[in-house]
């Protein structure tokens, strides 16, 4: 798609909307209902800047309900969203220079899933399908790629998400989280491919997930969660006070659980070994996944497998029990994105 002169792809759902319909110019008809969602709108952005504490007033015109609702209206907020586009586009190759520009992925980390589907566009995957079968199958590229979409957009601030998913997500996952949620995403696209893509496509589309999985590995070693370094600073304070052991008494006697383990957390580190034996056995457990399908003891086996490494295998079950409730989000993508695939 060309946005003011800048070849931008933001999807196979998109230029196919594009080809396929003409936006009509005539001056749109709005409803009270819908004037008056413009205005709730607009005081929400409002309220958001806490500009209601200062006195400020929030009302919209006949005449600039007028201008909103008008052709002129729209091709201003068109042209805005044009301009928003390719500053977006720019940003992604300034990161690409700087980073990696021969990794397709650097020009779109934020938004990985339309890498894989550009490929897909430009081999002709897309051509016989109808709009609705090109939007169900970006969505399952997205839904694969989401978690270290969310984690690309909050640690080098990409601008603009251009899937459709909306999910509850954490902005800064944990680092165990960000590794099962890596291992979970390119088994995912493993699964795809072997199940979705005709031959044809299958070998270019496996060379991208090689790519995707490098670079995410990549991305996650830069990666430095707030919370985590916090806690090795809570950590680092009390362990000059006193032995693991005798911190461990300290701290239970504390009316808050999550201070203590705020401080257990804190105390754990990984090796290089730990870390690749994770992924492993990880990796064992989604190719169970995809043989046996959702089955509710893989599951189980994952969450254990994740609770037994974020806890440095601790025999507390109190302690299991909150790192995985801090990583129901992350869980709940991930049955999610299995469900979509194992019902295509």
């Amino acid at each position: 798609m060309r946005v003011n002169g800048t070849e931008i792809f933001i999807g196979a759902y998109a230029e196919y909307q594009k080809n396929s319909t003409q936006q009509e110019t005539a001056t749109i008809a709005v409803s009270k209902e819908k004037t008056d969602a413009i205005t709730a709108g607009i005081k929400e952005a409002f309220y958001s800047l806490n500009l209601q504490n200062r006195g400020v007033k929030v009302s919209v015109s006949d005449e600039d309900m007028e201008f909103l609702c008008s052709e002129e209206g729209y091709q201003k907020m068109k042209q805005d969203a044009a301009d928003l586009y390719v500053k977006n586009a720019n940003q992604q190759k300034i990161i690409a220079k700087d980073k990696n520009p021969n990794d397709l992925f650097w020009n779109n980390t934020g938004n990985q899933w339309l890498v894989f589907s550009e490929k897909l566009y430009n081999s002709g995957f897309y051509a016989e399908m109808e709009a609705e079968e090109v939007k169900q199958f970006e969505d399952t590229l997205a839904y694969a790629t989401f978690g270290m979409d969310c984690l690309s957009r909050s640690q080098y601030l990409t601008g603009i998400e251009f899937s459709s998913i909306q999910e509850e997500y954490k902005y800064f996952m944990s680092s165990s989280e960000a590794v099962t949620e890596l291992e979970s995403s390119v088994a995912a696209l493993r699964y795809l491919s072997d199940k979705l893509l005709p031959e044809e496509n299958q070998e270019e589309f496996n060379q991208l997930i090689d790519m995707y999985y490098e670079h995410n590995k990549e991305v996650l070693s830069e990666y430095n969660n707030p919370m985590e370094s916090f806690n090795k600073v809570i950590a680092g304070i009390h362990s000059r006070k006193s032995s693991y052991s005798h911190l461990l008494d300290e701290v239970a006697e504390k009316p808050v659980s999550e201070y203590k383990y705020t401080v257990m957390l804190g105390m754990i580190e990984k090796s290089e070994q730990e870390k690749e034996q994770y992924q492993q056995e990880l990796q064992s457990l989604f190719e169970k996944l995809r043989v046996h399908g959702n089955d509710t003891f893989v599951w189980e086996e994952i969450r254990e497998c994740f609770q037994n490494y974020s806890t440095n295998d601790s025999n507390e079950q109190e302690f299991k029990s909150y790192v995985y409730d801090q990583a129901q989000y992350l869980f709940n993508h991930m049955k999610n994105c299995w469900n979509r695939l194992l019902e295509l």
